[in-house]
């Protein structure tokens, strides 16, 4: 599975994902890009999925007809550290294989 990491998200959460390629937008030169525009071109990319820590983006954006699938990290802070408890949940969600066209919120296990 192609996994996008939005310019919100450290790049070394990357690495707590295994068996699938992840990229970081900034890699890409998409540092500029926002929202619908990164989704876009993540899609004609074929991205299957981006992770981001936009928790406003479900709100801004309709992707019910998109191919891609968005997760948004739902954490306090989004530094490595508070990010890194969600990787073992997106990790069973990229390996399940998420449903294109939608939006999966992560949250800390109480």
């Amino acid at each position: 599975m192609r996994v996008l990491l939005d310019n919100n998200v450290n790049h070394r959460f990357g690495d707590l994902l295994a068996g699938h390629e992840v990229i970081h937008a900034r890699t890409l030169g998409w540092a500029e890009l926002y929202n619908g525009d990164l989704i876009s071109a993540a899609e004609t990319n074929g991205f299957d999925v981006m992770i981001t820590a936009d928790k406003q983006m479900q709100y801004q954006q309709n992707i019910k007809d998109r191919t891609i699938s968005i997760v948004v990290l739902n954490s306090v802070m989004i530094v490595l550290p508070e990010i890194s408890q969600l990787a073992p949940q997106i990790q069973e969600l990229l390996d399940n294989g998420p449903v294109s066209g939608s939006f999966t919120i992560v949250s800390p296990k109480v």
